[in-house]
């Protein structure tokens, strides 16, 4: 079963083309990418999850078309950034009922059983802005698994984390990704060993050379 499917995608900033031509299929399972710094991980990133408008091609989460049902796509979709999008003046706890609230729902037991393994409880009620750069890493990564979401797309998902949580959190992806598709970005080798993910090449894909 085909959960992301892009096909001919291309994608551009200020008039230079980051990569076009792009055709990717993912069944359910857990998926490296990995590429030279600059090279366009996060555009693509943002392309699939509709962040960034494509120059060309389509995207499809779980059969919904991200352009002509963008709902649909988007309930069934999470998108972690490497850097943290949050308003400062939000908490922790505002933040994930924020996005609960854009899923039409509530932060439910896998969202709940990572705030807890992670450690979070403590720092709910606490600004984003008082908070740590791991700290804020940790809850947008709690906040990607609301809703259930058949397709997760994470760009450096281990960067900022303890060793600890970046075991835990390639645990959950590697428990996840028998009925998910898990696509992070990563220059960690050591945390893609740990989740079991198959290893995409940015420049295979884009067709550009290594």
């Amino acid at each position: 079963m085909i959960l992301l499917d892009a096909r001919g995608l291309a994608a551009a900033y200020d008039g230079r083309t980051v990569f076009a031509g792009l055709d990717l299929q993912l069944e359910p399972g857990a998926y490296a990418l990995q590429g030279r710094n600059g090279s366009g991980k996060s555009t693509l990133l943002r392309a699939l999850a509709g962040a960034h408008r494509p120059a060309s091609g389509t995207v499809s989460i779980a059969g919904h078309d991200l352009q002509r049902e963008p709902l649909a796509a988007r309930r069934a979709l999470s998108y972690v950034p490497d850097e943290s999008p949050v308003y400062p003046f939000m908490s922790g706890a505002e933040f994930l009922h924020f996005v609960a609230a854009a899923k039409s729902t509530e932060p439910d037991e896998t969202a709940s059983a990572l705030i807890d393994t992670l450690g979070l409880a403590p720092y709910l009620h606490n600004r984003f802005d008082a908070l740590s750069l791991g700290t804020q890493k940790k809850l947008l990564l709690a906040a990607g698994w609301i809703g259930a979401p058949q397709v997760l797309l994470l760009d450096e998902p281990s960067n900022g984390l303890d060793t600890g949580a970046r075991d835990l959190l390639a645990a959950r992806i590697a428990a996840d990704s028998t009925d998910k598709a898990i696509l992070f970005a990563t220059h960690d080798n050591e945390f893609i060993a740990r989740t079991g993910a198959d290893t995409l090449s940015f420049e295979e894909l884009s067709g550009e050379p290594a």
